[in-house]
């Protein structure tokens, strides 16, 4: 099952270029970030990031997840904005 907070943490990790500066964005230890973001790809059954060192690399289904959770949270935005 598809954990939405495990998906918002992917997503500011996607966007910020790496865990420890999603971490500072959403107020989180980096290791509370990796750990989310290892549930969520054991979940998924995908693994969603290639890692070389500390840099992060989206893999073809973490650029699929990307392109998903951009539309789920437009979405949202939208609802709470109306």
């Amino acid at each position: 099952m598809l954990n939405y907070r495990q998906l918002f943490y992917f997503w500011t990790v996607a966007k910020a270029g790496g865990v420890t500066r999603a971490a500072e964005r959403l107020h989180l230890t980096p290791q509370t970030i990796s750990g989310q973001l290892g549930e969520l790809e054991r979940s998924l059954g995908k693994e969603l990031f290639r890692r070389a060192g500390r840099r992060l690399e989206l893999t073809a289904a973490g650029k699929l997840t990307l392109s998903h959770a951009d539309e789920i949270f437009l979405l949202d935005l939208a609802v709470l904005t109306d």
